[in-house]
């Protein structure tokens, strides 16, 4: 009797252990390596273009939801961890803004399944990308780009640059609520470039989605700082080399496993080029606002700078 309970037990272990391990736990699939691009080369091309710098790093925080956090990084447990939707507005003194990001709508966050939408913030999302003078996003994803493409008609998709992979026919931007017929792309996916003083883009084509990008910023006061989106969701992601769950990525939002890791690589060793430059992850909101960890961005968006 024993015997057949232990094979039972054994049997039910395999069955429901391995896939659980698999999905949800197995970290593998850094086989790739990081990207021959150094912080020397993006400091000179953050230089390489006259012109005022961004001031400080604002954000409006428009809603949230909880997740397993083996869902989003794998291996990190069971403990649920609170995911943001979130915009990031940069001050340019004697200038436009640049916004990064869209936040996210009401009716989108409900599809989504948000657990709280904040519409008074996503409302100064929406103004903020009405007064931009350059609007870009991480990717292509609804929670990311959406809330733009709902809200800019012509004139306002003419401020955003977005790359060919981030606009119709490629999958995700295909999904989108376009209203319009779709601008032209205005960004390329090759070496990273410079889009404004002090602003540079770095494409991960074919990474989180077809049309990533990471964006790296020099702040006028020298302050460092390098826009993940969902190359690294969290920080643990870039922090620990742990990517996301294949449960997330089989089911829900399909990525190549093998180019994340080389970018998570890439941002280990910028952080260790230059040890103050700051990584806000694409969705982490309690570790950028945490005082601890000292990011400098400022919540909420204040008047434009005079």
């Amino acid at each position: 009797m024993t015997h057949r309970l232990n094979l039972i037990l054994l049997s039910l272990a395999l069955l429901f252990g391995l896939p659980y391990y698999w999905y949800l736990i197995d970290n593998s699939g850094a086989n790739l390596p990081a990207k021959p691009i150094t912080i020397g080369q993006l400091r000179s091309l953050a230089a390489s273009l006259p012109g005022q710098a961004p001031a400080a790093v604002q954000l409006e925080w428009a809603a949230h939801r909880r997740v397993p956090g083996n869902i989003m990084v794998a291996g990190a447990g069971i403990k649920r961890k609170l995911v943001g939707y979130m915009a990031f507005r940069l001050p340019v003194p004697g200038g436009k803004p640049i916004m990064i990001d869209s936040g996210i709508t009401a009716d989108d966050g409900s599809a989504m399944e948000v657990e709280h939408h904040f519409g008074d913030a996503q409302a100064r999302i929406e103004r903020a990308l009405d007064e931009a003078g350059l609007i870009l996003v991480t990717h292509e994803h609804l929670d990311h780009l959406g809330a733009l493409v709902r809200h800019g008609g012509p004139a306002l998709m003419q401020t955003a640059r977005l790359n060919a992979a981030q606009l119709p026919p490629s999958p995700w931007a295909a999904k989108l609520p376009w209203q319009d017929t779709p601008p032209l792309a205005r960004l390329t996916n090759g070496a990273p470039f410079a889009v404004a003083p002090g602003v540079v883009v770095i494409p991960a084509p074919d990474s989180h989605t077809p049309g990533s990008q990471m964006i790296y910023v020099h702040l006028s006061d020298g302050r460092e700082v390098l826009f993940a989106g969902d190359v690294s969701s969290f920080a643990q992601n870039w922090m620990e080399l742990r990517g996301r769950s294949r449960a997330l990525q089989a089911w829900l939002v399909p990525e190549n496993r093998a180019e994340v890791f080389a970018w998570l690589k890439t941002i280990q060793a910028w952080k260790v080029q230059a040890p103050d430059l700051i990584v806000l992850p694409g969705h982490d909101i309690e570790w950028i606002v945490d005082p601890l960890n000292k990011t400098g961005v400022i919540g909420g968006f204040s008047p434009p700078a005079a």
